[in-house]
Formats: structure tokens, C-alpha cells, sequence
């Protein structure tokens, strides 16, 4: 096979799955919106299950919906029947993955979950199988064929229950008052959590600050000590005035006299900042206004300050 070919084999196997996904994002209906409800109100945990690469797609919703707040775990059904069917309890909600709807490994845990009269939702591509008929909800894959030349490999089919997997974690996630701290708070480690840092977790809470009423060369003695190259002016409510940085000094040089009033020469606009904003979003401000040093303010009273390389630091 030539490298054209190659290629255009891949293409097709995308095209082909990506039609596929039009045709499932059309189909979804109130049987969608009804899972969706269940699950956003489960008291209880998700059992998602199924055999072969089914199993393997299983895994993964199961994953997402952990990682968003959902308590979720993958059973295999293998190993349901030979003794851990113990995990499944009266308040869960059984999620079954199975494309023809015929797969007989599931038949036990089906049965398990009819006696203890838990909720089955059914992901199949056949109305009429065996799965569908014993599941309180369906979700039906739209009639497709799979990606590979014998049209037998689960390729197509295993796209499309991942991808309605990831809509009904995203859908139900948008029920839920589920945030970016929330999301961090269950990725503390790797690159996701570190991501999803706030400037809460590194600003420094000793702000260089001086009164409205401070001269200039006291304005330059706080800059010094603190060494953030800015010094904050506060009123007298201890609300931001404005603010001088070490640019603001130097050009000042010449035309003021260093006891006069540091408000002169302040910026009555300064850049700031939520204690809640990301770090890598407050690395992109800093760096749209050319400034190295970030205030985090509540109603234009400092709480905190932050500079750049602290930021890159943790980013």
C-alpha cells in the first residue's frame, strides 16, 4: 500500500465516524434528557459495565464522571458474577454498555439489579435486543457501520458510546453547581490541577501600600523594602486610589519634587484582579499590559499581590 492510500484510509475511517456522530447528535431525544435528570439526582454511585472494548469505553465514562463529582466505578460483569456483585448497592444506578444487546456476560448483573430493583439505562444499537427489553431507559446508537474493511471490528460503534458517555457527563455537569475550583479540588496533581490554580493560593498578603497623603520619597522607600516595583495608595476608607510603579518613579525624576504627594504621579486605574481569576489567565492580563505585578482586590480593597515569575512558577 502506497503512502496516498494510507492516508486515504484514514480519512475515510474518520469521515466515516464523523458522520456517524451527526447522525447520534441528532438522534438524542427525551430518553436523553430523562437519564440525564436520574443521574443529576442519584443518591447513590454509577455501575457502568460491559464486555470487550465496550468494557474499555465503559471504563472511561466511568472515569469522567469521577473526575466531575459523580461517583462512578466500571464493574465488569466477569467478575460481577463471580462474586463482586457485592459493590452494587439499593441507591445506584446501573449503566449498560452492549452494541448488538445481546451480550450474555451482562445477564447476570442484569438480573441482580431487576431483583434489587435498580434503574438500568441501556447505551445498544438495537431496539428490539434482549438488553433493551430489560432496561428501564435506552439510548439507542442510530444504525451505522463500523470504520474497518470487514465492517466487523467495533470501531464506529464505540465512538459513538463514547461520545454519548461524554455528552451525558458534560449535560448532567451543567445541572450541578460544578466550577473550575471544584473540578481543581478533584485534580490536585499532574498538569490539569496545576492549571487550575487560583491566585488565592500564591498572592503574597503583604502589600506595599502607602496613604493618600504620603509623600513621593516615601512612596519609593516602601517600593525598595517590599520589591514588588509598585506601591498601592489607599483613601482613607483603605480603598484603592491608585497606584505608582517603578516606571512611574523614573519618569517623575526632574519635574517633581520627592516631598510632594505621591498621588501626583499615581495611576487612578490600575490593573485588578479576583482572588479567584487562574494563574495562567492572570499571566496573560500581566502580559497585555505590560505589567509585572498583578493587585488582587475585593471591592477595590487589596487583599493580595502577585509578580509575574511567581506566576510562571506555578503555571
Amino acid at each position: 500500500m502506497n503512502k496516498s492510500k494510507i492516508i486515504k484510509v484514514g480519512q475515510e475511517v474518520i469521515k466515516l465516524e464523523s458522520i456517524a456522530l451527526s447522525k447520534l447528535s441528532k438522534s438524542l431525544n427525551k430518553n436523553f434528557i430523562e437519564v440525564v435528570e436520574l443521574i443529576s439526582k442519584q443518591n447513590g454511585k454509577l455501575i457502568i459495565s460491559g464486555i470487550g472494548k465496550s468494557g474499555n469505553i465503559a471504563a472511561k465514562i466511568a472515569a469522567s464522571f469521577t473526575s466531575t463529582g459523580i461517583p462512578a466505578i466500571y464493574l465488569n460483569p466477569v467478575d460481577a458474577s463471580h462474586g463482586d456483585m457485592g459493590i452494587v448497592e439499593k441507591n445506584d444506578l446501573l449503566i449498560i454498555l452492549s452494541n448488538s444487546g445481546e451480550t450474555h456476560e451482562l445477564s447476570d448483573l442484569i438480573n441482580f439489579c431487576k431483583k434489587n430493583k435498580l434503574k438500568i439505562i441501556s447505551i445498544t444499537s438495537a431496539f428490539k435486543s434482549s438488553i433493551s427489553k430489560y432496561s428501564d431507559i435506552n439510548l439507542l446508537l442510530p444504525k451505522h457501520k463500523e470504520a474497518d474493511k470487514l465492517q466487523t471490528i467495533p470501531t464506529t460503534s464505540t465512538t459513538m458510546s463514547l461520545a454519548l458517555g461524554d455528552a451525558l457527563c458534560c449535560a448532567v455537569l451543567s445541572l450541578r453547581k460544578f466550577d473550575k475550583k471544584s473540578f481543581r479540588d478533584l485534580h490536585p496533581g499532574g498538569k490539569i490541577g496545576k492549571k487550575l490554580k487560583t491566585l488565592y493560593e500564591i498572592m503574597d498578603t503583604d502589600i506595599p501600600f502607602i496613604s493618600s497623603n504620603a509623600s513621593l520619597i516615601e512612596a519609593v522607600l516602601v517600593m525598595t523594602e517590599k520589591k514588588y516595583g509598585c506601591v498601592v495608595i489607599l483613601d482613607t476608607k483603605k480603598k484603592i486610589k491608585g497606584i505608582i510603579t517603578d516606571g512611574d518613579l523614573r519618569r517623575s525624576i526632574g519635574r517633581f519634587n520627592m516631598n510632594e504627594r505621591a498621588t501626583k504621579i499615581m495611576n487612578v486605574k490600575p490593573i485588578l484582579a479576583k482572588s479567584d481569576l487562574l494563574i495562567s489567565s492572570a499571566i496573560v492580563l500581566m502580559n497585555k499590559f505590560s505589567i509585572t505585578s498583578l493587585i488582587i482586590a475585593n471591592q477595590r480593597k487589596p487583599i493580595g499581590i502577585v509578580n509575574i515569575k511567581k506566576c510562571l512558577e506555578n503555571d
